[in-house]
């Protein structure tokens, strides 16, 4: 019983405070957007001298020595993948993660609690749980991006998974009128979230980079990136092969987790276009420091594109679609495009034009209000200082 006491007492007098974090998925390696700012948030807290019990469901990742070395405790679970839960009233995507350790395992203490996405809050309101700090971070406004989701699906069964789902977390989603903060990943998600459950605090994204690091001067070539293992991500830059890329002059690298086989075959017919597929963070880093241009094409507006984060902070001249800058805070770093001569035209015109030093300090005093880790790990210690004093 002494050595429970005094390693209790070690670890409060080591950590300020200490949170649980309850993660969808393994976050590490932090090599897509939800997982990237998961994994940052808990190193951005640590470095503020937040202790983190973290959480995590687990499917197709296995268990994380850094992990183990950045939390105070980490905890795996399985997530219950039986169809059965495809049939019933509430979202597949909660159902299976919920997990009765989970419970047992946030009732050892009473330190607040972050649950990341909607996908785990399953005990978000549970009786157990009453008078706890309870965050939720809403990484989209889910109902939305299934419904998107739903819309670039092409398989049948897919299709109508995603649409039942879409349908589920929009009558699910009032389940956050018991959260006691939502942190909220962008001002767009903001508005939206205020308007129906107030209780928002705008903490953008976690990301790997510090500020605007661009290089100066001119690349060479446009780089159109990003995951295309997602439906959403390989539809738009199927578009941007198909109606923009046979106009442009400039070589195109297409850089992205698992390219569909129809991107791969289109990109083969075109003499401008190199596909890199599966590239290595290393790669990547050196693909977004050469490039000239950044293409970001997406037809979902809610949430916040990490690739867009990548983009502005290692990238020089960004175009994106209205859908990728809508809500986020940054469209002032980007220029715009709608239609394909849109693409074309701004594309051309910034490829003759050198990013100055200039461009990159109006870039990082956008970027210090958005997307700084270290800002925003210090508004949630504030949120949960201010909660502390007020219970």
């Amino acid at each position: 019983m002494f050595v429970n006491w005094l390693s209790a007492f070690m670890t409060r007098t080591y950590y300020n405070k200490i949170i649980h974090l309850v993660s969808f998925n393994i976050p590490y390696p932090p090599d897509y957007g939800g997982v990237m700012d998961v994994f940052y948030k808990i190193e951005a807290l640590k470095k503020q001298g937040i202790g983190i019990i973290l959480h995590s469901f687990s499917y197709g990742r296995g268990r994380s020595r850094t992990l183990e070395r950045e939390c105070l405790r980490v905890y795996y679970y399985r997530r219950d993948l039986n169809l059965f839960h495809l049939f019933r009233k509430d979202p597949f995507i909660v159902l299976s993660r919920s997990n009765s350790s989970l419970l047992t395992n946030l009732l050892s203490d009473t330190n607040p609690i972050i649950f990341e996405g909607l996908h785990t809050t399953r005990f978000l309101n549970h009786p157990a749980l009453e008078g706890r700090m309870k965050m939720v971070r809403t990484h989209n406004i889910e109902h939305i991006y299934y419904s998107n989701l739903a819309a670039n699906e092409k398989n049948p069964f897919r299709n109508l998974f995603f649409r039942r789902e879409a349908d589920k977390l929009e009558r699910y989603e009032p389940v956050l009128s018991g959260a006691s903060l939502l942190l909220t990943i962008s001002p767009g998600d903001t508005e939206y979230f205020q308007s129906r459950y107030g209780k928002t605090l705008f903490v953008g994204p976690f990301h790997p980079g510090n500020g605007c690091e661009a290089a100066g001067g001119k690349g060479d070539f446009v780089l159109l990136h990003g995951d295309f293992s997602t439906a959403e991500n390989d539809a738009g830059a199927l578009y941007l092969l198909r109606e923009m890329a046979p106009r442009l002059r400039h070589k195109i690298v297409v850089a992205g987790k698992r390219p569909s086989e129809e991107m791969t075959r289109i990109a083969s017919r075109l003499p401008n276009v190199r596909m890199v597929p599966n590239p290595s963070q290393a790669q990547m880093n050196e693909l977004l420091a050469n490039a000239q241009v950044c293409l970001l094409n997406a037809s979902q507006p809610s949430g916040m594109k990490l690739k867009l984060i990548n983009a502005l902070c290692s990238g020089r001249h960004v175009v994106a679609s209205p859908a990728v800058v809508t809500g986020s805070g940054l469209g002032s770093l980007c220029s715009t495009a709608s239609y394909p001569d849109d693409w074309v035209t701004l594309t051309e015109k910034l490829m003759n034009e050198e990013f100055t030093s200039e461009m990159r300090e109006v870039r990082n005093r956008v970027l210090a209000n958005v997307a700084d880790n270290r800002t925003n790990a210090i508004r949630i210690i504030e949120a949960v200082n201010h909660y502390g004093r007020r219970v």
